[in-house]
């Protein structure tokens, strides 16, 4: 019973699903989805109006044995999840671009599709070399009005970050 109470608690937060670099002439673009579901606290709060900033962060480094290793690309972008209630509809930026949906899980899956970012440019890699990347999507917490920033500090409603995905990247 215990098992099956906890299964709702699981399902929240967010996961990597899948992540590809994808190979073009003068460099990489990035692919990845995740599994992004908030928790009712975050679906209540975007709802009534309070807007949810998330950062994807993705670096790619060539690991070295006897130095440090060296970092071929590392970004950050910043992506906004708001309610317009003269609309009805949520609005999703990324960077300088805007959609809007008319439901929250229209919004959620665009905002947890990652789809040809430019990664990393072909110069910078040696061939045959062996690279590591990682990525990960958080809810940036320090973007929420202030009083809501204190209740992050005591409840995990308000805590939601994919684990960093690690992967090998060999360019052929």
């Amino acid at each position: 019973m215990a098992l099956l109470l906890s299964l709702p608690a699981l399902a929240e937060g967010i996961s990597v699903r899948t992540v590809d670099l994808e190979p073009l002439e003068d460099g990489y673009l990035l692919d990845a989805d995740f599994d992004l579901e908030l928790t009712p606290t975050l679906a209540d709060a975007v709802s009534h109006g309070v807007t949810l900033d998330f950062v994807l962060e993705f670096e790619l480094w060539r690991p070295r044995a006897w130095w440090f290793d060296e970092t071929v690309t590392a970004f950050h972008e910043h992506r906004r999840l708001s309610f317009v209630p003269v609309t009805r509809m949520y609005r999703l930026n990324q960077g300088s671009n805007y959609e809007t949906f008319p439901s929250l899980a229209d919004a959620l899956r665009a905002l947890s599709h990652v789809h040809a970012m430019p990664a990393s440019e072909r110069v910078t890699w040696h061939h045959g070399q062996r690279y590591e990347a990682s990525i990960s999507l958080r809810l940036d917490t320090s973007q929420l009005p202030k009083p809501l920033q204190i209740e992050t500090l005591s409840s995990r409603e308000w805590q939601l970050a994919s684990p960093v995905h690690r992967f090998a990247v060999t360019p052929g």
